[in-house]
């Protein structure tokens, strides 16, 4: 619980947690959330796909492994991605921290690099939702992808988009590294493949920096 000496967010902040699946990025944000909690900041979570109720209802249907087209995958993700945009800004307005598991940016990587899409039309959609959503933080895990693969087998997982094969992971990860180079401002890459202390050391440095008084 967040005690009487809860810190100031002028106009909130909003850091997103990016990375192929089995990074570890899920077990960063919850370690980051946590932490700051306890450090008495004024916080909530959030994910994407996912984040709303009709967010929540949509991510059943995208992760289930129901055949369809890949363009079909893009617009359920930015139907999720609309709905997110007006939540976190009124999260924002109440100058709190959002920490969200995952972003526009992995619209790039798994539709563009992992299914093919149209890169035109997707990054279109990618760059709408970081114009609107204007993250402060974008932490990207970067995994070598089999050791990524079997976090993913040991832990059970195998939806629409975990059970696909490594080279579609490795063209993801050569997604988001595409995406950090197009949004450096914001984009911090992170090495996934150490102890879960050592990468939580660095994601709470990054952190702290956009934690300053705006």
């Amino acid at each position: 619980m967040v005690g009487m000496d809860t810190k100031s967010l002028r106009g909130g902040r909003l850091i997103v947690f990016e990375g192929i699946d089995g990074s570890g990025k899920t077990t960063q944000l919850e370690l980051a959330r946590k932490g700051l909690v306890e450090q008495g900041w004024p916080l909530s979570t959030s994910r994407n796909l996912g984040g709303t109720p009709i967010g929540e209802k949509l991510r059943g249907v995208i992760k289930s492994p129901l055949p369809r087209p890949e363009m079909a995958n893009l617009y359920i993700s930015a139907a999720i991605q609309e709905a997110l945009i007006e939540a976190i800004s009124t999260e924002r307005n109440q100058g709190k921290l959002v920490l969200m598991d995952r972003g526009p940016i992995s619209l790039a990587a798994y539709e563009i690099y992992g299914g093919g899409l149209d890169d035109e039309t997707t990054w279109r959609h990618v760059d709408d939702g970081m114009a609107r959503l204007k993250p402060d933080l974008v932490l990207i895990y970067r995994s070598d992808v089999p050791t990524a693969l079997d976090r993913i087998k040991h832990a059970g997982q195998a939806d629409y988009f975990e059970s696909k094969s490594a080279d579609y992971f490795e063209r993801v990860a050569e997604g988001y590294q595409a995406a950090a180079e197009r949004y450096p401002e914001v984009s911090r890459v992170i090495d996934a493949d150490r102890s879960i202390d050592e990468i939580h050391r660095d994601t709470m440095a990054l952190i702290r920096q956009v934690l300053q008084p705006s």
